[in-house]
């Protein structure tokens, strides 16, 4: 993989992971705290989070698949 290609991937995904985490944790989270903000906070910070554990496991996918020699 080029170098900033993750970076632009993960810009990409970011807001994604983040509407559909919000449609599955939003609800809940505003029970739990009764805050909107505090709630797409949290949500923010889980979107980062699930993207950068994403990007990493598909560096390390892409570093097994094209470091074989192909015979």
């Amino acid at each position: 993989m080029k170098t900033g290609l993750p970076f632009l991937l993960g810009f990409a995904w970011v807001p994604i992971i983040w509407m559909v985490l919000t449609a599955l944790l939003g609800p809940v989270l505003y029970v739990l705290t009764g805050s909107w903000v505090i709630t797409q906070l949290i949500i923010v910070i889980f979107a980062f989070l699930f993207t950068y554990l994403l990007l990493t496991v598909f560096r390390r996918f892409n570093k097994r698949v094209y470091s074989e020699k192909s015979e």
